[in-house]
């Protein structure tokens, strides 16, 4: 769920990003996910600890939100949510790797941290081909507890004056949203600390 600011910063990187041409950089390690049918929705790959899982998405939609599958988001109440578990133990990392679908347009990882004073949660913006992998720490002192891709859409909603409003929001054509809480890991603390930008 995005919050006002959220919106804001969208906005403004939506109106940058249309202008920016971004050159490909070369990738050392990816998990390369590719899809077998083409009418399969394009998976995220996720390496915790020594298992690899695959995560499809919640919802998928094309780059101007159409042929969305399983359901359109802006025709329903409630969003549909598929959760992957993949417990990361503390002390230990969580690669993200995204396939070329979600890659070739801005995306963002939004990451939450259990630490003794709440919960926060760290909002990291991708621009388009620049990063197919990211790896995410699990610390005693910060607890990775989940993971959630976006992958942004070219559709703009409820802006009256186009991408140079502040107001309205991009869409999300596709999110994914992965459990990485380690196995009989409690919260000690839910109060909530503000969202930071990595």
């Amino acid at each position: 769920m995005l919050h006002s600011g959220d919106k804001k910063v969208l906005a403004k990187l939506a109106a940058v990003l249309a202008v920016v041409v971004v050159a490909i950089a070369a990738v050392t390690t990816v998990l390369v996910t590719t899809a077998d049918d083409t009418d399969s929705a394009p998976t995220v790959s996720i390496q915790a600890g020594e298992d690899l899982v695959r995560a499809d998405p919640s919802y998928w939609c094309a780059v101007d939100m159409t042929d969305c599958r399983p359901t359109d988001p802006r025709r329903v109440q409630t969003l549909p949510v598929n959760v992957v578990r993949a417990p990361a133990p503390i002390g230990s990392s969580v690669l993200v790797s995204v396939p070329q679908e979600v890659a070739e347009g801005p995306w963002m990882a939004i990451t939450q941290y259990a630490t003794p004073r709440g919960v926060y949660r760290v909002i990291d913006v991708e621009p388009s081909e620049s990063t197919y992998t990211k790896k995410f720490h699990s610390r005693p002192d910060a607890v990775l507890l989940g993971v959630e891709v976006w992958s942004v859409s070219t559709v703009l909603q409820n802006a009256p004056d186009g991408i140079e409003s502040l107001d309205g929001s991009i869409l999300m054509r596709g999110t994914y949203t992965i459990d990485t809480v380690p196995d009989d890991f409690r919260v000690p603390n839910s109060t909530e600390l503000p969202d930071r930008r990595s």
